[in-house]
Order: C-alpha cells, then sequence, then structure tokens
C-alpha cells in the first residue's frame, strides 16, 4: 500500500496528537506553520474527497475527524483502524 504526504497546520497536528496518541509522536514535529503527516491510500482518498465534496480544507477535514470518537476515527469500512505516521 502506498502512502500520501499531507500538511495540516501544527495546531490541526497537536490537535491529532492529543485525540490520537498513537498516531503521531511528539518527538516527529518540527518548527514552523505547518506539518506533514503520511496517509495511506485509504485515509488519503477519503480526506481528499471529504474535502472536495464539503468544500473544505484539509485541516479542517483531519479537525472533524479527530472530533469523532477513537474507535470511529481514521478507520475503513473493514473496521480496521488505519496509522497515519509523521512524514521524516
Amino acid at each position: 500500500m502506498h502512502e500520501h504526504a499531507i500538511d495540516i497546520s501544527t495546531e490541526v497536528f497537536h490537535l491529532l496528537q492529543r485525540r490520537a496518541p498513537g498516531f503521531v509522536a511528539w518527538s516527529d514535529e518540527k518548527p514552523g506553520p505547518t506539518q506533514k503527516i503520511l496517509l495511506e491510500d485509504d485515509v488519503y482518498i477519503e480526506f481528499i474527497d471529504r474535502a472536495i465534496a464539503n468544500r473544505q480544507t484539509l485541516d479542517q477535514v483531519v479537525r472533524e475527524a479527530c472530533t469523532r470518537t477513537r474507535g470511529e476515527a481514521f478507520s475503513t469500512q473493514g473496521g480496521h483502524t488505519k496509522r497515519i505516521k509523521k512524514s521524516h
């Protein structure tokens, strides 16, 4: 499976760390207004589709996903949770 890098604001990156600490490590944060994270194909496609359909930014889509319950966030139809990793 392929991975795709996206840029999100540092603010949303911190929210992602608080809501899904197993997905992003604090040590991976870089100085600056944005952070890169890696998404698996299906999560990336879902985020892009949501952004286009709802006329939202990727920040808004990730923030929305973070506000769901932990069991729902970043999962696919098969129920397998997808890991979001910090890009290096």
